[in-house]
């Protein structure tokens, strides 16, 4: 179960990073690009800030769903049989996945639009990565400090959880357990794992979150094309 969680959260990362790296090199072409269309009068910050709000969008989602089309089921997250039967949480993490995918790309896209080179924009992207993997919710426990999604809401599927287990009286294993050994649900062990932090009410208040993390992301994006200009190649 602990592999499970976090097959999902190297999954997350793995993707965000590309997503993030690969758009630094566009971005920089396509912001020197601005620079003398702009120093012509030719081209609007509204009207490049509106392009690389859209451009991407088709592809964030056709990409995210493609991943999720194959990794929900590979996984183990939702097994065959309950595919249909947990499609709104499928689709929900399908959701946050894409949440994910499109905060990394357009704060790479923000960075390169903030600073002169794509060195300096790389640096920035680096410390991004690191806070967002401390922060995800695996590393540092929500208990502490974090976010988590509720995916496995209403598991009932069984975990073994074993006597040298973390969580083995916090599961209240020591009056259910048979040769030192419990069988408690997916649900059950995933709320004590995450120190009861975890729960499906979360769900709307984080998708608002992630919205207005990439309104401010866009919006930043627009200032920056509009009050800061470089030398371009």
């Amino acid at each position: 179960m602990t592999s499970l969680l976090s097959t999902i959260f190297i999954a997350f990362i793995i993707i965000g990073v590309l997503s993030i790296t690969s758009v630094l090199p566009v971005m920089l072409s396509i912001r020197d690009m601005y620079y003398r269309h702009k120093a012509a009068g030719m081209l609007s910050s509204s009207s490049v800030a509106r392009a690389l709000a859209t451009a991407e969008k088709r592809f964030i989602l056709i990409a995210s769903a493609l991943f999720c089309l194959v990794f929900i089921p590979v996984s183990g997250i939702v097994l065959d049989s309950e595919v249909k039967k947990r499609a709104g949480q499928s689709f929900a993490f399908w959701g946050f996945f894409t949440f994910n995918m499109a905060i990394y790309s357009y704060i790479g896209q923000l960075f390169m639009c903030l600073v002169r080179g794509p060195a300096t924009a790389q640096i920035l992207c680096s410390i991004f990565i690191g806070i967002n993997n401390f922060f995800s919710g695996l590393i540092v426990r929500p208990q502490q400090m974090g976010l988590v999604m509720s995916v496995f809401y209403n598991d009932n599927r069984q975990v073994i959880v074993g006597q040298g287990s973390d969580y083995y009286d916090a599961l209240n294993c020591n009056s259910i357990s048979v040769d030192g050994e419990c069988q408690v649900t997916v649900s059950e062990y995933v709320n004590v794992f995450f120190g009861g932090q975890f729960s499906r009410d979360h769900i709307a208040r984080n998708a608002i979150i992630l919205g207005g993390i990439l309104l401010v992301v866009r919006i930043s994006t627009f200032v920056a094309l509009k009050k800061l200009t470089y030398s371009g190649k």
